[in-house]
């Protein structure tokens, strides 16, 4: 989702005539796409900061900032807070408004009841004052869903711009013309967002008060986007978003995706499990460029916990649901994720979440220990008082459990067939690859090293080892 945002800012800042880098001590500005599903992640942003030049301008953007919003004066204004960060504005031409910390007090009211305004630094975040204090270089703050604001507010901050193209009023309708979104060295792959934001309010997650409600885009529209990334050499599609497979036009989507030209793969995150159908899973089994992977967030095996999770099934269900994968003709990777120690969880809930692990075989776990996000039902309504190194000692448990399966799991590949995709041509040929059911392989010293970007290698699986498989080119 973070390169998908920031492949649509760099977009817009290509046609502001600003020019791009990938090399960070040559950049006059480095923008930050924060992210704030864990405090972890905020405090990753703090130490990095650090790390840039007093001579670079710093801009950041995205969750880290917008989920403080709630805390300025401004957004406490019903009219502003509805229309400026739960859609979009309906003007083309707002009042860009940045001012400082002693007039945010003074602000009349008919400016605050004023619809056409997007707010960017101190009147857009109070956090923009305090890391300021610190860090004099920081220039912006700005939501992303204002990014095809830019070039409005750019003169505000005395840049001198030019801008060609039409300035619309929603982020939805980016689409990057020039450059895959991948935003790294995997310029094989494209992510596209179906929908942004999120509904769903499960306890834990800050997503829906940093983006608000969700809103699914038009079909045309993303085909009209995978297709344009297609033409520009990317390979392979990943569709995006907080419950990707909610989109009621969801089926329409991987069908429509799987019929353009030269694609040869697809694949989709987040889904949720409530919101599978047979179809779905069918077209796992049956289309050959959906790839042989699921990731179904389980995030608890505890019925109690999930209740209190505000996930809405039952453990009963998400096993039904591992089955139906299990019996498909054609073997799916499943991934999952899960949440270790949530506020409550006691050794009886954990052990549960163990066996529904040993149940549904995952071949890979992303485990999160459990961190209060400000603002959440979570933080209002369950205590987080256990300390770190408890939590830590379970989540060593559930890893080893894991260790153990995919140990198992990659024993079963030995000798199977997989198709590989190069990404990137690395310095140091030790290649690191990802097959198309989403597992880790590794080629080491290949006798022939004329592999381009954008190859489609069958491989055979010859070694395996705990979270990695080892290749040679048939």
């Amino acid at each position: 989702m973070n390169y998908s945002d920031s492949a649509r800012i760099k977009a817009i800042l290509l046609n502001c005539w600003f020019s791009y880098t990938e090399n960070l001590s040559n950049a006059d500005i480095v923008i930050f796409d924060t992210c704030s599903v864990r405090q972890k992640s905020e405090d990753k942003i703090t130490g990095k900061l650090k790390e840039i030049s007093p001579k670079q301008k710093i801009w950041i953007t995205w969750c880290m900032i917008q989920h403080n919003l709630r805390n300025s004066k401004i957004s406490k204004n019903s009219k502003l807070k509805i229309w400026n960060f739960m859609w979009s504005l309906q003007s083309t031409t707002p009042k860009i408004i940045w001012i400082t910390t002693q007039e945010i007090n003074n602000l009349p009211d008919k400016i605050l009841q004023n619809w056409n305004i997007v707010g960017i630094n101190h009147s857009f975040n109070p956090l923009f004052h305090t890391l300021t204090q610190k860090r004099k270089n920081i220039e912006l703050f700005f939501r992303i869903d204002d990014v095809w604001f830019l070039p409005l507010i750019l003169p505000r901050i005395w840049y001198k711009i030019n801008y060609s193209s039409e300035i619309l009023n929603e982020y939805d309708k980016i689409i990057p013309q020039w450059i895959n979104t991948s935003m790294n060295k995997h310029n094989s792959t494209a992510y596209v967002p179906i929908s942004t934001w999120c509904s769903q309010f499960c306890a834990y997650c800050i997503v829906p008060y940093a983006r608000w409600l969700e809103k699914n885009f038009p079909v045309e529209q993303i085909i009209k986007e995978a297709t344009l990334h297609i033409q520009k050499w990317a390979k392979e599609i990943v569709l995006l978003w907080q419950i990707v497979n909610k989109h009621p036009d969801f089926i329409q989507i991987i069908k429509e995706v799987c019929k353009i030209q030269w694609l040869q793969r697809l694949r989709y995150t987040s889904p949720y499990p409530t919101y599978y159908s047979k179809e779905l899973l069918e077209l796992h089994q049956s289309q050959p460029k959906l790839c042989p992977h699921i990731h179904i967030p389980l995030q608890s095996g505890s019925d109690q916990i999930l209740k209190k999770m505000f996930r809405w099934y039952t453990s009963q269900q998400f096993k039904n649901f591992i089955e139906k994968i299990h019996d498909l003709s054609r073997p799916i990777s499943i991934t999952t994720d899960i949440i270790v120690w949530f506020p409550w969880e006691t050794d009886q809930d954990f052990q549960k979440t163990l066996d529904l692990v040993q149940y549904a075989q995952f071949d890979m776990i992303y485990m999160w220990i459990y961190s209060t996000r400000p603002g959440t039902i979570a933080q209002r309504k369950y205590p987080d008082n256990i300390p770190y190194k408890v939590k830590h000692s379970r989540w060593a448990k559930l890893n080893n459990l894991l260790k153990q399966i995919s140990l198992e799991n990659n024993q079963k590949e030995i000798w199977s067939i997989k198709t590989v995709m190069i990404n990137e041509i690395p310095e140091q040929w030790n290649i690191t690859w990802y097959t198309d059911n989403m597992k880790q392989i590794i080629l080491s010293n290949p006798l022939n090293k004329n592999f381009k970007k954008w190859d489609i290698l069958k491989t055979v699986i010859t070694n395996w080892k705990i979270f990695k498989l080892y290749w040679e080119i048939l």
